[in-house]
């Protein structure tokens, strides 16, 4: 296991939905703590996308309540075409004080970069989770496979391929 200072993060659905589709959710707990907004919350288990339970249940998730006012803060500041959770998202880090948002989003990226959050989607997740010893190249490369065939994350395949050579990279002896 790494040494690696484990950050706090704000999460939006994509990346909570994608690993649970691929039945790890729990590579979320490369971070110290993530905080979800009740509009997140509520997208993340519509429709049985993941359990209620699970989320209530995992120490790692903090459920927050956004107000409106605070909303409108950072929708009058981005006058973007952002969805509300990802503008509640935004909300969070301000007011939180946090400095990294999980997001699968492009636009949400891209706003949250300018922002001054550091966007980080699934596949930074996964990156992440092999970069400090949670799980090994086979894992990482398993994982990245499957956010591409089996979760409803929209990537292509050279996206993965590029997460791959990022593997590579951090530990080439482990590339295969």
């Amino acid at each position: 296991m790494g040494d690696e200072k484990r950050d706090v993060a704000v999460t939006d659905a994509g990346p909570i939905i994608h690993l649970h589709e691929i039945s790890r959710i729990a590579l979320l707990g490369v971070f110290a703590a993530v905080h979800i907004g009740q509009c997140v919350w509520d997208e993340a288990v519509t429709s049985g996308r993941v359990s209620e339970p699970e989320l209530r249940n995992a120490t790692l998730f903090h459920r927050h309540i956004v107000s409106p006012e605070d909303i409108a803060v950072v929708t009058d500041a981005t006058a973007s075409t952002l969805h509300r959770g990802e503008v509640e998202c935004l909300a969070l880090c301000r007011l939180l004080g946090v400095s990294l948002l999980l997001t699968d989003d492009l636009a949400a990226r891209s706003v949250a970069a300018s922002f001054g959050v550091r966007p980080v989607g699934s596949l930074g997740v996964v990156v992440r989770a092999f970069r400090i010893g949670r799980i090994s190249f086979a894992q990482a490369k398993e994982c990245l496979d499957a956010l591409n065939d089996i979760s409803s994350l929209f990537v292509t395949r050279a996206v993965i391929d590029l997460a791959l050579e990022q593997l590579a990279i951090i530990r080439p002896d482990n590339y295969e």
